[in-house]
């Protein structure tokens, strides 16, 4: 069966790696002053929307993301035709209505593909499921990576891939170090990040503290600080190495950041880092920040995730019954699957 992934424009992803999956996007729109923005991933019209607003702190900035409607007619125009099961990975959903968004969508889409299908002469059922990733950023990156390493390697049911996605969901850990505390108190705090209080804003801006914002599970929390961003960096990647050295889900560690990612790659401490990575069979990967990320965590922001370990192993249909037993508790039939709120 073929199967598509579609995220929201606030997956942090590398643009090569979206072109040669053939990954889909949901654009999230950007409000700025009387200017409107869509983002849809692409590099060079993010790092130029950086240089043009993020600088301007007292433009009215706000982000809507594609309505019910709109994420409707994606699918209905494109994705029946294209696929016969769509696995849909978005934002949090405690920090936007994208998933609940989806999640209605995909019930207009499951009454009226039949019709659309049928007149581009296409035969057969067509599934779709949304996954709430209970992550920004960075940490839908890596379920989406995971998603695409199973189905090329395992091409599971789409019962297990998604059972498989919401499982490693539990397991993401992301953080953030953003590099002027504004945009976290004034901007993200409207969306839910309530990680920066007034008097650790004040503080944080007058000593040059910059924190570590941990993400896990949809919610937020300071892990830890230093002064000055390099500095904090350094904290930051040491969290990784000690979570590369306990064990990883899997084998990425993925980050992004607010402006042009050659000053994060050419900084010592990424360099460390990503070899440190590699001789242990981790990739790193690295992408420019998403705008609708970057509207509320401020240009110059770094973004990390991970998949915390055990991985999860996809039992074979020929194994044994506790293998069975394990695959019936991650899936669900399909029929189940599409009465089930997608």
């Amino acid at each position: 069966m073929r199967t598509g992934i579609v995220i929201d424009s606030a997956c942090d992803l590398p643009q090569d790696y979206i072109q040669k999956y053939n990954i889909h996007i949901m654009p999230i729109s950007l409000h700025l002053g009387y200017d409107l923005f869509r983002d849809v991933r692409d590099p060079e019209a993010t790092q130029a929307f950086y240089r043009k607003y993020l600088t301007e702190k007292t433009l009215d900035a706000e982000t809507a993301p594609f309505s019910v409607e709109q994420i409707k007619e994606l699918f209905l125009d494109e994705l029946v035709l294209k696929y016969d099961r769509v696995l849909a990975i978005t934002i949090a959903q405690s920090r936007s209505p994208i998933f609940a968004n989806a999640t209605e969508a995909s019930y207009i889409v499951l009454k009226k593909y039949r019709e659309h299908r049928q007149k581009a002469g296409m035969t057969g059922s067509f599934y779709v499921t949304v996954v709430d990733s209970k992550a920004l950023f960075t940490g839908e990156g890596v379920l989406v990576h995971e998603a695409m390493r199973l189905l090329e390697g395992q091409n599971p049911s789409f019962g297990i891939l998604r059972g498989v996605i919401e499982q490693l969901s539990q397991q993401v850990y992301g953080y953030l170090v953003p590099e002027d505390l504004f945009y976290i108190r004034h901007r993200a705090s409207k969306k839910g990040e309530k990680s920066i209080g007034l008097i650790g804003y004040h503080f944080g801006t007058l000593l040059d503290i910059k924190p570590i914002i941990g993400f896990h599970r949809g919610e937020s929390q300071v892990v830890d600080k230093d002064r000055g961003f390099d500095r904090t960096l350094i904290k930051l990647f040491d969290i990784a190495r000690q979570a590369i050295d306990r064990g990883l889900a899997t084998r990425i560690v993925n980050t992004s950041y607010a402006g042009n990612p050659e000053v994060i790659r050419h900084k010592r401490v990424f360099v460390d880092f990503e070899l440190y990575a590699r001789e242990r069979g981790i990739e790193v990967l690295l992408s420019v920040m998403s705008t609708a990320g970057g509207i509320n965590v401020g240009p110059g922001a770094f973004a990390l995730s991970y998949i915390a370990g055990p991985p999860i192993t996809i039992p074979s249909t020929a194994g044994n019954s506790a293998d069975m037993n394990t695959a019936n508790e991650i899936a669900q039939s399909e029929s189940e699957m599409v009465d089930w709120a997608i």
